[in-house]
This record gives structure tokens, sequence and C-alpha cells, in this order.
């Protein structure tokens, strides 16, 4: 079995002992203030979300390859799991976005760069793709991977902005630990902050996908041209 499997495996035995975990938490927290390291229901309830989601999304890049019948590196697949362990995991049920005050920083940045790739990848096996009649550009492949992680992690800052309203979850950070509720420039600084960082993540593997693109791009010229002096 390849690396990938197993730690996948690994991962979805611990997303499903977190979620019972929170389920416990969420039945006692309402009877016994110190069960569970004394955490409030709110974050019991995110801690069920989070794995729920995690668990959701594991396997999704191996139902893309089996679906459309492409193939993701064994590395990609690494990033993708050891990702999600950082976000659910440590973040959430060990509590890092709280002990530590860049944890969400660092987990977006890496989530816009790993988009991004993503986006490289799918493009580029298209362009491969000999049922497919098009070959695109290494310019539009690198803006379009970008666009395609900014996309996704926007799509994930309205979800946070739903769940907010919807359970009041304070997944966009609006509210302090003291209670305090920001109002202004503040309360939206949380999510500007993470859609810039994704940004930059996701413009940092763009441009160098380009310019590996580009150097294949030559080294292949360079081959059919030495072929053709053959």
């Amino acid at each position: 079995m390849k690396a990938y499997k197993i730690l996948a495996q690994v991962l979805l035995f611990m997303l499903v002992f977190s979620f019972i975990y929170s389920v416990i938490g969420i039945v006692f927290s309402k009877t016994d203030k110190t069960f569970f390291y004394n955490r409030p229901l709110i974050e019991y309830i995110k801690i069920s979300l989070q794995c729920i989601l995690g668990s959701t999304v594991l396997f999704l890049p191996s139902a893309l390859e089996n679906k459309f019948k492409i193939s993701f590196s064994s590395g990609m697949h690494i990033l993708y799991i050891l990702f999600l362990y950082m976000a659910v995991i440590l973040g959430e049920v060990w509590g890092y976005y709280r002990k530590f005050y860049h944890w969400d920083t660092v987990l977006h940045t890496l989530s816009g760069a790993m988009l991004s790739a993503f986006g490289f990848c799918i493009i580029d096996i298209i362009n491969k793709s000999k049922r497919v009649n098009l070959v695109l550009s290494n310019l539009f492949i690198s803006f379009f991977s970008f666009c395609f992680a900014v996309m996704l992690d926007t799509l994930w800052e309205i979800i946070e902005f739903i769940m907010d309203a919807l359970m009041n979850l304070n997944m966009q950070q609006y509210i302090l630990p003291d209670g305090t509720v920001l109002s202004g420039h503040y309360a939206i600084f949380d999510t500007m902050k993470d859609l810039i960082v994704d940004a930059i993540g996701a413009l940092f593997v763009s441009i160098i996908g380009y310019i590996l693109l580009k150097m294949r791009e030559k080294n292949v010229r360079r081959g059919h041209f030495h072929n053709s002096v053959v």
C-alpha cells in the first residue's frame, strides 16, 4: 500500500475518534463544566463539524482521479493529508488556533499554495490528454491556478460567514476571547487577512509554476532541435 493511503487511513481514524470526543463533549459540557479540559460548548460543535468536513473531503483527490481518469503525484496526496491534519487535528482538536496566534495565517497561506498546485496539476493533465484537442499557454495555466486557489479559498470564507450566521461559531473571529464584539474595520480583519495570505500563497506557487513550465518548454524544444540535427 502506498504511503499516502496509509496516512489517509490514520488520519481518518483520528477524525472519527475526535468526532466521538466532540460528541461526548457536547453532551457533558452542559452539565459538567470541568469535563474535557473545561472547553465551551461552541468548541465541541466546531470540532464535530470540522471532523465531518475533514472526513468528507479526505479522499477527494482519489475520487477525482477515479472519476476523471487523472493522476496526482504521491507528494500532492501527502501534502493534502498533512494540511487536513494541521487544520483539523492540530488546529481544532488540540487548540493550536488558540495557542499559536499565527497558526491560522500559516494554514491559509499553505492552503492558497496547495490549491494553486492542484490547479496546475489539473490543467497540466488536461493539456497532456489526447482526448482533449486543446493546448493552453503557460501563462494561462498559471493564471488559472491562481484564480482556482483564490476562488476555493473565497468559498471557504463564505462558508465561515454562513456558519457564523446560523450557529454563531465565531469562525471569522469577530468576537474576542473576552466576549468583546468587534465592529467596523476590525470585524472583517480576520476574513480579509485570510484572503490576502491565500492570494499570496497562490501567487507564489503560480509564479514558480510558470517558471518551471517555461523551463520544461525550453528543454522540450532543445530536445526536438537536437533530434532534428542528429
